[in-house]
């Protein structure tokens, strides 16, 4: 629920700010960094159980077995916070493991 608020608020600032360019950032697999970089998704996981999903979670395409590096999303909103341009929407993930 509260991304779908967050959502309805970024569409309602777009349309009352329009000087100010909104993008919003999807991020699909990342395992998040240290501190406040931290993710709390899998916090209070059964992680034996978690050990059983996950293949198949990867099997039916919910996950593509890597991760994307904090540095590397930070690279990439760095980019384009500084490109000076307008960008609504950015996902960003990681590329599937090379067979």
């Amino acid at each position: 629920m509260s991304k779908a608020a967050l959502e309805k608020l970024v569409e309602a600032f777009r349309v009352e700010h329009l000087a100010v360019g909104f993008t919003r950032f999807v991020v699909s697999d990342c395992g998040g960094g240290e501190g406040d970089a931290r993710t709390e998704f899998n916090t209070g996981w059964d992680m034996a159980y978690a050990a059983q999903v996950m293949p198949v979670w990867r099997q039916r395409g919910h996950l593509n077995g890597a991760l994307l590096e904090l540095e590397e999303f930070l690279r990439v909103l760095d980019t384009v916070l500084r490109c000076g341009g307008t960008i609504p929407e950015v996902t960003v993930m990681p590329r599937p493991p090379v067979a």
